[in-house]
């Protein structure tokens, strides 16, 4: 679903009037994004691409890193709505305008015009970025399902294009991978979204737990609270198992190559929370430098070895 067509006439920024260096565009948030790229776990999958669609992949990160970082950089929540509005006037219509004096704009045109992506994934994500510009609170699953598809089952669909692969033939496994990866995001995040007051456990599921906004605030971590997690990592898990079905064969496999050395990391990560007890106060899950190298070794190396018409195995779905 769209979640808009046209931005109301009273909500525009003007375009065409913003000088080239209004503080608006957010030009050192975007050259902080640019110098950012080698540093995020999306960057590993670049290598699994041919050059153009490394190029294009990274475009697009850097769009999705760019409003990610109004959103939880910039202190002035007025200033960040602004920025935000700015490019959601970009994406309000039926095509791109040319009137916009942003460095990646053009970029941006010519991605969407070569591979075809639709206007209303970017729309989709920057409803998500929207949510994350004040408290969050989660009212039930559908809620947080909505928000895990904003937040990265559009940014997966988004990519399949950029892979080479069609929307209609592999959407839904976009949507489940990208729900996977965004619940395993908030079961690592926890302490880091709370103190943004940012809760995206489902109120209805924290109610019948007995679990407060306290206690997510706080990190009380009762056996309420934990079977509340245990819940959210099971429904994880499921997703992962289900998008894992959707590669049926070796075409799709290959198409989506870059998308799995994503999730092989995901899926470890997940592993990891497990493993911890979800006691993601005291400590950060993640995953060192070394380790990851050996995960996408391992995920090579069972690439060649795999057989013909099989799907190759990584050590989580052997594990988890």
């Amino acid at each position: 679903m769209d979640v808009r067509a046209e931005l109301p006439q009273k909500d525009r920024i003007v375009l065409k009037s913003l000088p080239p260096d209004s503080p608006l565009l957010d030009l050192a948030g975007f050259d902080k994004a640019r110098k950012g790229i080698r540093e995020s776990t999306f960057s590993v999958s670049f290598f699994f691409l041919d050059p153009e669609a490394r190029k294009d992949l990274a475009t697009f990160y850097l769009f999705c890193r760019v409003v990610d970082d109004i959103v939880d950089e910039t202190p002035d929540r007025h200033l960040a709505g602004d920025r935000l509005l700015l490019w959601k006037e970009f994406f309000s219509g039926e095509s791109l305008p040319d009137a916009f004096p942003h460095p990646l704009a053009a970029d941006l045109r010519d991605l969407i015009r070569r591979r075809r992506i639709p206007l209303t994934l970017f729309r989709e994500i920057l409803a998500g970025m929207e949510t994350d510009l004040h408290p969050v609170r989660i009212p039930d699953m559908e809620a947080l399902r909505r928000y895990c598809y904003q937040a990265a089952g559009a940014v997966g669909r988004a990519c399949i294009p950029i892979f080479g692969g069609e929307i209609d033939e592999l959407g839904s496994y976009a949507d489940h991978l990208g729900e996977a990866f965004q619940l395993t995001n908030i079961l690592r995040d926890l302490k880091n979204d709370a103190q943004r007051n940012r809760i995206y456990l489902p109120a209805d599921r924290m109610n019948d737990y007995g679990v407060t906004d306290r206690d997510v605030l706080e990190g009380h971590l009762h056996p309420g609270f934990l079977r509340l997690l245990e819940e959210i990592w099971t429904r994880a898990d499921d997703h992962y198992r289900a998008a894992a079905a959707l590669l049926s064969d070796k075409k799709r496999w290959e198409t989506m190559r870059a998308a799995r050395v994503m999730e092989v990391f995901y899926r470890e990560i997940h592993r990891k929370i497990r493993l911890s007890g979800f006691d993601v106060y005291r400590r950060r899950i993640r995953l060192t430098p070394f380790f990851k190298g050996w995960l996408l070794f391992r995920f090579w190396m069972d690439s060649f070895r795999k057989a013909e018409n099989s799907i190759p195995s990584s050590r989580e779905d052997r594990h988890v």
